[in-house]
């Protein structure tokens, strides 16, 4: 029993991986890092250099999966999504391009999705085993 347990964690590390960085891939491409700064500036004709230097404040200006310019593991560890994801799986979200703490606008959010999900989940779950115990009230046993 524990090694499936095991396996199930080690199932779960690397599907938590996986939908990190599809999702993380989704988001810079219909988000780009330029179109971010562009957006942060707040300015209608930007120049190259201020976002060029946006970029390299916030650490958007390495590349986002791979960085070829650099060797061994840091080609890998020398990336935007690695940077941002190690310290989100350590459950240290950062602060926000605008400056907000992100774990607190979390904290301060969660507890009305929480108010909704959590009744809503118990309503079913007690619904379901009322109507799983009906049905085997109303099946014939097999061995009568």
């Amino acid at each position: 029993m524990s090694a499936y347990i095991v396996r199930r964690a080690i199932y779960a590390v690397f599907i938590l991986i996986g939908v990190n960085l599809i999702t993380f891939a989704l988001f810079f491409k219909v988000n780009t890092p330029d179109d971010m700064a562009r957006l942060q500036l707040g300015v209608k004709y930007v120049t190259p250099e201020a976002i060029v230097k946006w970029k390299a404040e916030r650490g958007y200006d390495k590349p986002l999966l791979y960085n070829q310019a650099a060797t061994g593991r840091h080609k890998f560890t020398d990336t935007i999504y690695f940077e941002k994801s190690v310290e989100m799986f350590r459950f240290n979200f950062g602060r926000a391009d605008d400056g907000r703490d992100i774990a607190y606008e979390i904290s301060t959010r969660m507890w009305p999705s929480l108010a909704l999900a959590v009744p809503v989940f118990l309503v079913g779950m007690l619904l379901q085993i009322t109507f799983a115990f009906f049905n085997d009230i109303n099946q014939p046993h097999p061995l009568n």
